[in-house]
């Protein structure tokens, strides 16, 4: 209840933002607008909603069903036989006048009344099919995790190359800041003659270099913005204002080992709970189809009133109420063989669902493999990128430190530069693999 508030809480916020024009977006606001919005897991909580209904429809066959029912016949031409001679004669000494054909009908029926049919046994039919569509909730319910995880996994993974995206631009223009201030201190040095016209020429080119650097960075920001954008539902004329940046946040998952996240998985992953009642539901499917080999017995109660007129003039002392009740016993004997290859298809389909089972088992481990040894790999890299940064940072300012005292030349202070650059081009980057190793890895074992 209280994380259906949130959501709430959080979705309104939201819709206000939009309504704004602009919106404030974190990972968890950019996750819970997609958990809203999503089309997917719109059909995914319908297909819920339906499966439960199922439930319902089922358990509704196992109580009596009672119909009301009404006829009126008309009979255009009345059937007869003859009358037999005795008849004939009694009529004749009772004072009447015997007809040739005598009949057992009226030319207007009425019958009105109610129906009760409660089924008694069908060899588990019933039972089963209850069983399965309980189990068929369970499954769609499944379904609808997994889709959730693969929509968080979709976003979270948009919003870190946003922000990569978004830090590389940063990174990119830094660099040509810093370039423009080097050309500008090279021009001062030639104007005193502590430069030659190469020094200049070089920092010059150094500027042309990082201007197509900067145009790239800033066109890749803008195509994962749109990515994200058509992931959240969000069109072009709402800004998005980013709260945050890449940050290295440090997670227990790394001190668990790859055996500790395996178990994890195979206990929560909505795939390997799909499977196992997906099993469970081809083995109901195997009794479902012996059923068809067992009799059935069906309790019927028939309660009704008739009406016989030569004409339309029907009153209540026409009515003749009639009540009973039935027991219907249907035993099969032959059915062609149908009802064996029903149960042998059934059988197959549960050993299908082992291999299924045995196929997604392993490719859930490898995931987590995969996910765990690139998380891994990313932790190290940020470690070892920070230290690179404060490196590159020194070097930059002993290289400007010497050129300024004539001790090195300006292809130092260049190379420098580069250097610093892509050592926080490669810093953004370990931090958006880290995130993103991160993110997978608690998807692979289901706590996105």
């Amino acid at each position: 209840m209280e994380f259906k508030l949130k959501v709430g809480v959080v979705f309104l916020i939201t819709i206000a933002s939009l309504f704004a024009e602009e919106l404030n977006l974190d990972i968890e606001t950019a996750r819970e607008i997609a958990l809203q919005r999503n089309p997917s897991l719109k059909l995914a909580r319908e297909a819920v909603l339906k499966s439960r209904a199922s439930v319902n429809e089922v358990r509704g066959s196992m109580l009596p069903s009672i119909s009301a029912f009404s006829q009126f016949k008309h009979a255009w031409e009345v059937g007869g036989m003859p009358t037999p001679q005795e008849f004939k004669d009694l009529i004749t000494l009772l004072g009447g006048t015997p007809q040739e054909t005598m009949s057992f009908e009226r030319e207007n029926t009425f019958v009105a009344g109610l129906n009760l049919s409660q089924p008694v046994f069908t060899g588990g039919l019933i039972l089963n099919s209850y069983q399965m569509s309980k189990i068929g909730v369970r499954i769609t319910e499944s379904q609808l995790k997994a889709t959730e995880q693969k929509i968080l996994s979709d976003v979270t993974n948009a919003y870190y190359g946003v922000l990569f995206a978004n830090s590389a631009s940063e990174v990119a223009e830094e660099a040509l800041h810093s370039a423009e201030q080097n050309l500008a201190q090279v021009q001062k040095f030639f104007d005193v003659g502590k430069a030659s016209r190469f020094d200049v020429l070089r920092a010059e080119v150094q500027v042309a270099n990082f201007k197509p650097m900067v145009v790239s960075a800033n066109n890749a920001k803008k195509l994962a913005e749109s990515s994200l954008r058509l992931i959240l539902g969000i069109g072009e004329d709402i800004n998005i204002n980013y709260l945050e940046k890449l940050s290295y946040k440090e997670s227990d998952l790394i001190n668990m080992t790859l055996d500790e996240l395996i178990t994890i998985a195979l206990a929560e992953r909505s795939e390997v709970i799909m499977l196992e009642d997906r099993k469970k539901l081809a083995e109901k499917q195997v009794n479902l189809a012996k059923a068809k080999y067992s009799p059935s017995l069906v309790f019927g109660t028939a309660y009704q009133y008739q009406a016989f007129r030569d004409d339309f003039d029907f009153t209540t002392d026409d009515l003749v109420k009639s009540f009973n009740s039935s027991i219907s016993l249907s035993i099969p004997i032959f059915s062609g063989f149908a009802t064996k290859a029903k149960v042998q298809q059934a059988k197959i389909a549960v050993k299908e669902v082992d291999y299924q089972a045995e196929s997604a088992i392993d490719g859930i481990k490898l995931e987590v493999k995969s996910a765990y040894f690139k998380m891994k790999e990313a932790n190290e890299n940020v470690q070892t990128q920070e230290k690179t940064i404060e490196q590159a940072k020194e070097a930059l300012r002993l290289a400007e430190l010497m050129y300024s005292e004539g001790a090195s030349t300006q292809l130092d202070v260049l190379n420098a530069n580069v250097a610093l650059n892509q050592a926080k081009m490669n810093y953004q980057k370990s931090l958006y693999e880290y995130n993103v190793a991160l993110a997978n890895l608690k998807k692979a074992i289901n706590q996105l």
